[in-house]
């Protein structure tokens, strides 16, 4: 494989979604910081199949809730290649899916930390190696519960719709160095880890989504790689402050 000479970075890509979107960024010709935060196996793991397929991937821990972690990671970047063309921010925890009166302030902070606040990090020290690049962008992932909050899950849905309010400001903004901004809505996704303390093996839970679903099936983490791809390609140049939903219509039920 040629290498385009581009550089991505996918926060939270050991597994999962932010896995697939890595290994897809590989295949067409991205130089890929895949980062990790506990597993660095699963990590080392997503290095050697993008390696083996004739990629080349760099592997770092990062945890997107500290500003030095954050700072350290980004200098890398800019001693290794001295410019970022694409940044993910996908990183994510378990979700809280307990109703106010369930949810421990504890619990609250985990998720602003790691979903408004990790954006907000990443993409304050991604913007000076991404300036001067031709068609940079940042992706930030998100979900439809920022749009149509559940009343049960106060923690995830705020969380979210910060995401999507910075997705909006960031387009915004940055659009005067010409960085698109945009965002992706997964639906329901079968992932390992993410799922791992529900019920991940749950066929008949799963099978209800899927018929819930307008399109008859759950997302899967390479959908969501797909429109990673379609977003940065320079046909979508024009493309920018969008929440692109990648879930079949669910978000629309």
């Amino acid at each position: 494989m040629k290498f385009s000479k581009k550089v991505a970075l996918v926060t939270g890509s050991s597994q999962g979604i932010g896995k697939a979107i890595a290994i897809k960024l590989s295949e067409n010709g991205y130089i890929t910081f895949i980062t990790y935060l506990n597993n660095k196996l699963k990590g080392e793991n997503t290095v050697k199949e993008i390696t083996k397929s004739g990629g080349k991937a760099v592997l770092v821990k990062l945890d997107v809730k500290s500003e030095e972690s954050v700072k350290s990671v980004f200098e890398k970047v800019k001693n290794d290649f001295g410019q970022l063309n694409v940044l993910v921010n996908n990183a994510g925890i378990v979700e809280v899916f307990k109703s106010i009166e369930g949810v421990s302030f504890k619990e609250w902070q985990d998720v602003v930390d790691t979903k408004i606040n990790g954006n907000f990090l990443c993409t304050k020290y991604a913007l000076p190696l991404m300036k001067n690049q031709e068609n940079a962008n940042v992706i930030i992932i998100v979900s439809s519960l920022g749009e149509r909050p559940d009343p049960d899950y106060p923690a995830y849905c705020i969380g979210t719709a910060g995401t999507i309010a910075f997705t909006k400001a960031m387009a915004l903004y940055l659009g005067r160095y010409g960085i698109r901004t945009n965002a992706i809505g997964p639906g329901t996704t079968k992932t390992i880890g993410m799922w791992d303390t529900f019920e991940r093996n749950n066929d008949k839970m799963w099978n209800n989504f899927a018929k819930n679903n307008p399109m008859g099936r759950v997302s899967t983490p390479k959908d969501i790689a797909n429109a990673t791809l379609m977003i940065i390609n320079d046909e979508s140049k024009f493309l920018n402050g969008n929440i692109i939903y990648m879930n079949g219509g669910s978000h629309l039920k």
